[in-house]
């Protein structure tokens, strides 16, 4: 895939404008939040760098493992029926579904169902934003994508968290300590980012908003390079690893969010 800035490229133009659309997209079902991150609305900040990388199937997801690439994103061209119930903004944070395990590519399937999608005597009531049908098709894209980030991470474990966030969760401009990471916003406001050449800058300044900032949409599936390791000295701030955040969410506003993570399991981690 041809990641250069040419502004002649049809793909590098198309490239430009993914993450302040998906911005626009993302916040306009949460006006509560948007003054918090006015930053990513900026019209004018074109999103223009090699080494972020968007690709048409889950499979090419894959080219996160080119050296310079940082993040690469799968947008999906259609939200499955699912996901679109998810991104209301209007859900009560009880009735969304969650899910903690170590799973491999081969039990994901069946390990999600026994607990997402359990016989009916066993079911809590208050889970109920999907119904069987669209929790059903939840847990194969969740599924899929535990198989996608195995055979990219040559990992045979995979942490699966979907989590319901409340708060700012990581609200500091960050790079993550891992090899890669699996991102996917089903409900709520969506993951920020900076490109790479801000990077420096917004990590010496990480409490701070950033005018580079860019957000993700709710159709993206995003793979993260991180830093790999956990020093924080100023030194090691041209580390790759792409920096980003939570968005901010206000106290008592009630915006929640949905988010799906797969990391691979590290020694230590309490699971």
């Amino acid at each position: 895939m041809n990641t250069t800035s040419d502004s002649s490229n049809p793909k590098t133009r198309n490239a430009e404008d993914h993450l302040h659309d998906a911005s626009c997209e993302c916040h306009e079902s949460h006006d509560e939040v948007i003054s918090s991150t006015a930053a990513i609305s900026n019209v004018e900040d074109k999103l223009v760098s090699s080494q972020i990388v968007f690709v048409d199937s889950s499979s090419e997801l894959k080219q996160i493992t080119e050296e310079q690439v940082q993040l690469s994103v799968w947008r999906q061209k259609k939200l499955p029926n699912f996901a679109k119930i998810l991104s209301s903004a209007s859900l009560d944070p009880a009735s969304l579904p969650t899910f903690q395990a170590l799973v491999t590519s081969l039990d994901a399937f069946e390990r999600l169902t026994s607990f997402m999608c359990p016989p009916y005597p066993l079911r809590s009531k208050a889970s109920n934003a999907l119904n069987d049908e669209d929790m059903k098709e939840m847990i194969m894209e969740i599924s899929e994508l535990v198989k996608v980030f195995a055979n990219i991470s040559k990992s045979n474990f995979v942490h699966v968290k979907l989590e319901v966030i409340t708060d700012d969760g990581c609200a500091f401009w960050h790079q993550d300590c891992v090899e890669v990471r699996m991102v996917r916003t089903y409900c709520g406001p969506c993951t920020e980012l900076v490109p790479p050449e801000n990077s420096k800058e917004t990590l010496l300044n990480y409490e701070h908003d950033s005018i580079h900032s860019r957000s993700l949409s709710h159709g993206d599936v995003a793979l993260f390079k991180g830093r790999g390791e956990t020093l924080e000295d100023e030194e090691l701030l041209d580390q790759p690893g792409i920096v980003h955040r939570s968005p901010r969410i206000e106290d008592g506003s009630g915006v929640c969010r949905l988010v799906l993570i797969l990391d691979i399991p590290v020694e230590g981690w309490h699971y």
